[in-house]
């Protein structure tokens, strides 16, 4: 069987044809067809600012842009140009920004596209955390990286690789989470054991899942490196989060069986010392060997229930999915479409707010890209009509949820047009 590494292209162009004859299979599922996939309502969109010429540093530039907000309310944006990176912080949540800054480190190669881009968190202290994957020189290989600021960005550390393996191999999809008082999360995907079955001339399918941890204010520098699961699918983006026992809850798309392609989640229970066996989410039974590129999402609420969304063309579910769990994943409401399958819907995003939980994803209508938004304003039992947001000429980004405070926010680049940040 061919291995994955060489199917990223075939199935980029797979996926964009299976998509584009489904105009007639909008409700092609066996799940529950709910509210969330009434009436789309149409809003005037916003409309994107013109294409700009694009300069070294400028945002438009970029393919990727990724956005938090800091404890203290001030949003900030991160993106790669150039073997660099760059940021500007806004005060008025997004509606004016600084001058960009360069992170004052030696220049590298730094992946920034689609499903694998570089992350940003903070602590309760000042601290500006940054990680991306850095490619080397052998196709489809990448180290994690890591640097760290004590200053609000003033400055930060020499870049630090996560991977402890030194093997000239994948490890990329990195996520990031920090607590308040600066204990670092990473995962990732990482293929050191596929190199090494490789090499033995033994039978590999997908890669493996997996965690570092340190904290950097208390001078635990070293990170730690622990295979969480293995059979992940290669590059489909890694969704994390923490629950209210601050377990750190992770959600993926795995490889089960002959190359059916489904979500799995994990929650690292405190102070387990028994690897813990991943639920299987979505049972959409898409067969197919190579990568989506089609990450899922997961936000967990104040009474831990974890809402979950995620992608799947499969026999028996296609399109983009919503459900949620009381028990960590054991068991599962009834999963609902969002979006129009007709219409390309893809690449989906959510969180919640108190009782709001907001979806968001894209869609194609033939010559723009365009950003919906739809909201439960009761835990996921009811949605209201999904809306228009925004469209894009030049392509897309994908979309992401952010908060603050008692507020979310969309944000949404579009290459060569700009990033783009509204309150939903």
């Amino acid at each position: 069987m061919p291995t994955l590494i060489y199917k990223s292209l075939f199935l980029t162009v797979f996926v964009s044809l299976l998509l584009s004859v489904n105009n007639s299979v909008a409700a092609e599922h066996n799940h529950q067809s709910a509210s969330v996939t009434a009436a789309l309502t149409k809003e005037t969109p916003a409309k994107m600012a013109q294409t700009v010429p694009c300069a070294e540093t400028n945002i438009v530039c970029a393919k990727t842009v990724t956005s938090a907000f800091a404890p203290n309310g001030d949003l900030w944006r991160l993106w790669a140009i150039n073997a660099s990176l760059y940021f500007q912080i806004s005060t008025d949540n997004g509606l004016t920004f600084s001058a960009s800054s360069r992170i004052a480190i030696d220049k590298e190669k730094i992946s920034a596209r689609n499903e694998n881009r570089p992350k940003i968190a903070f602590d309760n202290y000042q601290g500006v955390y940054v990680s991306w994957a850095s490619p080397k020189e052998k196709k489809y290989s990448a180290d994690i990286r890591f640097s760290y600021s004590s200053d609000y960005g003033k400055t930060f550390t020499k870049p630090v690789t996560v991977n402890d393996d030194n093997l000239l191999t994948g490890h990329s999809f990195n996520e990031m989470l920090v607590t308040d008082e600066g204990d670092i999360s990473l995962v990732w995907l990482d293929s050191r054991l596929t190199y090494q079955l490789r090499k033995e001339g033994k039978p590999t399918n997908g890669s493996a899942l997996y965690l570092g941890k340190a904290n950097y204010r208390k001078s635990d520098l070293g990170f730690s490196n622990e295979q969480l699961a293995n059979n992940t699918c290669v590059c489909c983006r890694i969704a994390i989060d923490y629950n209210n026992q601050g377990e750190l809850a992770i959600f993926w798309r795995h490889i089960y069986g002959d190359n059916i392609r489904e979500f799995a989640l994990l929650t690292l229970a405190n102070g387990e010392k028994v690897q813990q066996v991943p639920y299987q989410i979505s049972y959409d039974h898409w067969k197919i060997n190579g990568c989506p590129h089609q990450g899922g999402a997961i936000s967990i609420n104040e009474n831990n229930r974890y809402h979950l969304v995620w992608f799947n063309q499969g026999d028996v579910g296609k399109g983009i999915f919503y459900a949620s769990s009381h028990d960590q994943g054991k068991s599962l409401t009834k999963p609902i479409s969002v979006g129009v399958q007709a219409a390309q819907a893809a690449h989906p995003h959510l969180n919640t707010n108190g009782n709001n939980i907001d979806i968001v994803w894209t869609q194609f209508n033939g010559t723009e890209h365009e950003l919906w938004h739809q909201r439960s304003p009761n835990n996921g039992k009811s949605f209201n009509n999904a809306v228009l947001l925004a469209t894009a000429t030049e392509g897309s980004d994908r979309p992401f949820i952010i908060k603050n405070g008692k507020t979310s926010y969309v944000s949404w680049h579009r290459p060569k047009q700009g990033h783009w940040v509204q309150a939903l």
